[in-house]
């Protein structure tokens, strides 16, 4: 029993250390924009069954529409249900509307 408490100590202890580092950089807190929209509230509901549904802006807006349609395949794969039209509409005008920027550089390529 003592050996126990012991073993938990030293764990306490070193997560007290451990929190008390900082390496000098801030914690950056992510949120997704426009939660009160029907479209997050879809894309979330739907992007959520098999990961953490990913940041709108890691994609510009014309790419959303393949990355929706493969994550509907991998669903269908696993046998879970897929979106309806409706739904991947829904989800799809909510990625592109807040989606990655597209700069002056890369439209130039």
């Amino acid at each position: 029993m003592v050996m126990i408490k012991n073993k938990i100590g030293c764990l306490l202890v070193v997560l007290f250390l451990c929190s008390a580092c900082d390496s000098g950089s801030e914690h950056i807190v992510t949120t997704y924009p426009d939660q009160q929209s029907l479209g997050f509230q879809q894309f979330s509901r739907q992007c959520s069954t098999c990961h953490r549904p990913p940041m709108p802006d890691v994609h510009v807006a014309g790419a959303w529409s393949a990355v929706v349609a493969r994550m509907q395949q991998h669903k269908e794969q696993r046998g879970l249900l897929v979106m309806s039209d409706v739904e991947q509409q829904q989800v799809l005008a909510y990625l592109q509307t807040h989606a990655k920027s597209v700069s002056k550089k890369e439209l130039l390529k």
